[in-house]
């Protein structure tokens, strides 16, 4: 159910019908090489979380792209704000949702760059005294069975990175209109490791990423194609689809939430 598509009239009742679970998918806008479009993040956060709310239901929050890019602010088209912004603009959509009836709050994740941002954010979650649940999962958060499995029937273990095998296909397969394969050399998609010492010692820096890969590349997509795309798709549809149930069936975590108000 998208959360848009709801009549105010029939709002509540979907809240009922959702077991009070809201899947809010959320990426960026930002670049994939050349060949794939700026809102590829969302296309797949999207098309997921309602491919799977529709086979255990949900309700699915609108179109989310306020994530984190700082590192992309050089390349056209990028959308990126400040840090602080981010937090607090999430923040108060999960307020509003949950003020909506939707107290179980999955935030569907779909852009790497956000790893480190929604993990702080959730964990700021036992400080606020809300009366709501955040969780937080990757798109392609796979068991490590699953992925091997995934591996077999794909040919290949190495999915490539950003903009690569795996995305490329995904892409061909939710809107092939949109690929443009002729328009990326695979020259731009090496690592151009300039801080190797930083990587050695496994130390992060904000930079990371764009030291590798300045053009914001970084997987060689000549293999892929849109019935890899397909199988890498339903395959996350199925994973959100359990996600979505167990989230349902959690009394832990709101007795923990009520657990901690108290203190």
């Amino acid at each position: 159910m998208l959360w848009e598509s709801l009549t105010a009239a029939n709002f509540k009742k979907a809240v009922t019908n959702s077991g009070g679970v809201c899947v809010l998918p959320i990426g960026v806008i930002e670049k994939h090489g050349n060949h794939l479009p700026l809102g590829t993040d969302m296309f797949v956060a999207t098309q997921v979380a309602t491919a799977a709310a529709a086979k255990e239901k949900a309700i699915v929050f609108p179109y989310y792209f306020f994530g984190q890019i700082a590192e992309a602010v050089h390349v056209p088209g990028t959308i990126s704000i400040s840090h602080k912004l981010m937090m607090e603009v999430l923040r108060e959509i999960c307020d509003e949702i949950a003020r909506n009836g939707l107290k179980k709050i999955l935030i569907l994740n779909s852009h790497g760059g956000n790893n480190h941002f929604l993990s702080f954010f959730a964990q700021e979650q036992p400080r606020l005294n809300s009366d709501y649940c955040v969780y937080v999962k990757n798109v392609s958060s796979y068991t490590e069975e699953k992925r091997k499995q995934l591996a077999t029937e794909v040919g290949k273990e190495n999915w490539g990175e950003h903009a690569g095998f795996a995305e490329t296909s995904i892409i061909m397969h939710l809107l092939p209109e949109l690929v443009h394969p002729s328009d990326q050399t695979m020259d731009e998609c090496k690592n151009q490791n300039r801080l190797p010492a930083m990587a050695k010692h496994s130390i992060f820096t904000g930079f990371n990423w764009y030291a590798n890969f300045p053009n914001h590349f970084a997987g060689d997509f000549t293999d892929a194609s849109a019935a890899v795309g397909k199988l890498l798709f339903n395959a996350a549809v199925d994973d959100v689809a359990e996600a979505i149930k167990a989230i349902k069936d959690d009394k832990v975590s709101p007795s923990l939430v009520q657990e901690y108000v108290k203190f």
